[in-house]
């Protein structure tokens, strides 16, 4: 055990789930951690905040209810610095006092986090916080979400079809496709996320689908043949996948970036599958190998590709509501950094 002075800091913390702005407050506290073997203690520099954190807060997945008497803290990355760990887990994992990481961990929004060791990366030297901070949830769901996609398949698929391609994770999808030589369909709501999203990331048929018709353009671009889908959108889309998948085709739901109800119509008289991938459950899907090869090649990405990894803006915490606003607003030019 390493036991730690006291340091006091601030943590962004609800007692209830509901609206973002009405629930998540800021506290101060004191910290005296005793640190198990296998813990590190960082302190907090930058951390990212993503739509699916506020969607937990407001308890969207488990519409949840009932009150936190002591608080959940949320977040669930971050970068920072080494402050504290026991000897031994600093030489397991090659790091020391002061090194640079990055963490994927719960309770990321706080100025001291405890994390487990296997939840940490050290930063290179050539990579800033304000991406380092982004990097992890994101690449290890798409890469996750890629994985369990194609896990069985047989044979296997030429390309993909991708909904909310133009989103952070869509993004990271297409990389680690191309990357494996599959070519990819994907879909954004207009011309102009179309054509952007054509400069940031070319190749592929990228399909608006405001435009009259863009159902059929997909089934010329896949010259009739879809046998999988990794959706990010929810909603009608859903049903909309539904029609345009082989029989016996395969979706794989990852986000939920519309309220509309699901239509799973199609989903019976085909044959259909549906599949749900989180993050939540990257560590049971995964052996220690691919998980250190994703948090590898998350930070290998954010030194090569930093234009995917692009800031929209840092908010110091005081300005938490100015931060929770602009996550969601329409157009946002990157993510939205937490500045500790």
């Amino acid at each position: 055990m390493s036991t730690a002075v006291g340091y006091q800091g601030e943590r962004i913390v609800q007692y209830s789930f509901g609206d973002p702005h009405k629930v998540l407050q800021i506290e101060p506290v004191l910290l005296r951690p005793a640190l198990r073997d296998d813990e590190i203690l960082v302190r907090v520099t930058r951390s990212v905040i993503h739509p699916g954190d506020l969607q937990l807060v407001a308890g969207k997945y488990s519409q949840r209810t009932e009150v936190i008497p002591h608080g959940r803290i949320a977040g669930s990355e971050a970068a920072g610095v080494v402050e504290d760990a026991a000897p031994a887990a600093l030489r397991k994992i090659g790091l020391h006092i002061g090194a640079r990481v990055a963490f994927f961990a719960p309770q990321a929004w706080q100025t001291h986090a405890i994390v487990p060791m296997e939840l940490l990366i050290a930063i290179p030297d050539d990579l800033q916080d304000s991406i380092a901070a982004q990097l992890l949830v994101n690449v290890i769901t798409a890469r996750h979400v890629l994985r369990k996609g194609l896990e069985g398949l047989s044979p296997r698929p030429n390309f993909i079809l991708q909904t909310g391609a133009a989103s952070a994770v869509g993004k990271l999808i297409t990389v680690f496709a191309q990357r494996e030589g599959l070519g990819t369909i994907r879909l954004v709501r207009s011309r102009a996320s179309a054509e952007r999203l054509a400069r940031i990331l070319p190749g592929g048929d990228i399909v608006a689908t405001a435009t009259e018709g863009w159902q059929e353009v997909v089934r010329s671009a896949a010259q009739g043949n879809i046998p999988l889908v990794l959706d990010g959108v929810g909603g009608s889309m859903v049903g909309e996948m539904g029609s345009l998948l082989n029989t016996k085709g395969r979706l794989i739901s990852y986000g939920l970036l519309a309220d509309s109800p699901a239509d799973l119509t199609m989903f019976v008289p085909k044959s259909l599958s549906l599949s749900g991938v989180t993050i939540g459950t990257w560590g049971a899907d995964s052996n220690p190998e691919e998980r250190a090869q994703d948090m590898q090649v998350a930070i290998e990405l954010g030194r090569s590709a930093p234009h995917l990894f692009p800031v929209s803006r840092e908010f110091a915490l005081f300005e938490l509501p100015e931060a929770i606003i602009a996550v969601t607003a329409p157009n946002k030019p990157g993510n939205v950094i937490l500045k500790f």
